[in-house]
């Protein structure tokens, strides 16, 4: 069977606490009906900092949720994230997509940390750009101050030496393991992999269903992930820098545990505003900007890079994720960061027929949402 961009694809977005399954179909119109949706929690520590630690549980999760939801098709799109994956805007001289794929890797070889030989590559150009007019190079979650990167210092050097017009390209390089892994586990549990794609483009995709992102200038695409907390910034529409900080909402969970000693599924409802007689708001709030502190602070701290490198600030903040569902945490970002915070709502881009679903749970459950809905508008591009 030849896949068409007609045929049916089933989104599996794995996060670390939670597997997520969505099923879109493409009106006429070009909007989007919701055919399946479904969730199964994860036993903790099956997925620790993006790594499938006890692959076997994890797939028989993946398993009893396709049952559940009654999914015919066996065609899946998925996507990775985190610290094998490695995405920068780089400078090449000027030359054709067919040139630039034959000398991706050589091109690559120079900016990517990891061996060449471990890693799958792919490019998408941007356009060509004035290398007077615009000498310092683009970032990536490499060039971090903060990292103090060698590599990054002589990439500016090897730029700001370059003369006259070039072009930009996006670079992603995963390392095969990760993408091996996730195709393993999808195999496993009988689906056939079609696509597996990057969560910040995912992320982008769900945030097209009810905002035109092109239009907005310069903002911050943010998703709080249980162990990882994904910084994306968009430049009219376009990936201008991303970033992965090993710090998520875990670590809040972990401290409301042991501050009112109550059970993990507790602190969700904790972490929406939903109180016992015996836990205090204002104590609920106190820890969640704890949790959060050392976020915000390199969430700056990257928003700060990003300007120094692009001469752009961040206009506005896009929140999505499951900390996105913490109540009251979108006015707190803003406040820190002084400047517009909202939180991403992709659902509210999609049609939901009642009769079929939940909308209470819908609403409910949209936060966590966000990567598996941008998968589901995937569709196979066969050539």
């Amino acid at each position: 069977m030849f896949l068409s961009k007609k045929s049916p694809l089933v989104a599996i977005d794995i996060g670390s606490s939670s597997i997520k399954l969505v099923q879109l179909n493409e009106l006429k119109n070009g909007q989007y009906e919701l055919t399946r949706f479904g969730m199964m929690p994860l036993d903790e520590e099956c997925i620790v900092e993006g790594a499938i630690k006890k692959p076997d549980l994890v797939a028989d999760a993946l398993k009893n949720l396709i049952k559940a939801e009654k999914i015919q098709s066996r065609y899946a799109v998925s996507a990775v994230a985190g610290e094998a994956v490695f995405i920068k805007k780089i400078k090449v001289p000027v030359m054709s997509e067919e040139e630039l794929s034959a000398k991706i890797t050589q091109e690559a070889e120079q900016y990517i940390p990891f061996d060449i030989d471990d890693v799958a590559l792919d490019f998408q150009i941007l356009g060509s750009v004035n290398v007077d007019e615009k000498e310092k190079s683009e970032g990536s979650e490499e060039s971090e101050p903060a990292d103090d990167s060698p590599q990054d210092n002589d990439e500016q050097k090897e730029d700001s030496n370059e003369e006259g017009e070039m072009m930009e390209a996006l670079l992603v390089a995963v390392q095969k393991e990760i993408i091996d892994e996730r195709t393993d586990l999808l195999l496993e549990a009988g689906l056939k992999p079609a696509i597996i794609d990057l969560d910040v483009f995912a992320l982008m995709n769900a945030a097209q269903l009810t905002t035109d992102l092109s239009s907005m200038g310069t903002i911050a695409l943010i998703d709080l992930g249980d162990s990882f907390t994904h910084i994306n910034i968009i430049q009219n529409g376009a990936m201008g820098y991303t970033r992965d900080i090993p710090v998520g909402g875990g670590y809040l969970t972990n401290m409301l545990m042991s501050k009112f000693q109550i059970p993990f599924k507790q602190t969700l409802d904790v972490k929406r505003g939903k109180f016992s007689s015996d836990i205090k708001e204002e104590e609920v709030i106190e820890i969640i900007s704890r949790a959060y502190k050392k976020v915000l602070e390199e969430i700056q701290k990257s928003f700060e890079y990003f300007s120094t490198i692009s001469d752009h600030k961040i206009e506005r903040v896009l929140l999505c994720g499951g900390g996105s569902m913490i109540r009251g945490l979108d006015e707190y970002f803003s406040d820190d960061l002084k400047i517009p915070v909202e939180t991403l709502d992709p659902m509210q881009g999609v049609k939901i027929n009642p009769k079929n679903f939940d909308q209470s749970l819908i609403d409910e459950m949209s936060g966590l949402s966000t990567v598996a809905l941008g998968l589901a508008t995937r569709r196979f591009d066969y050539k």
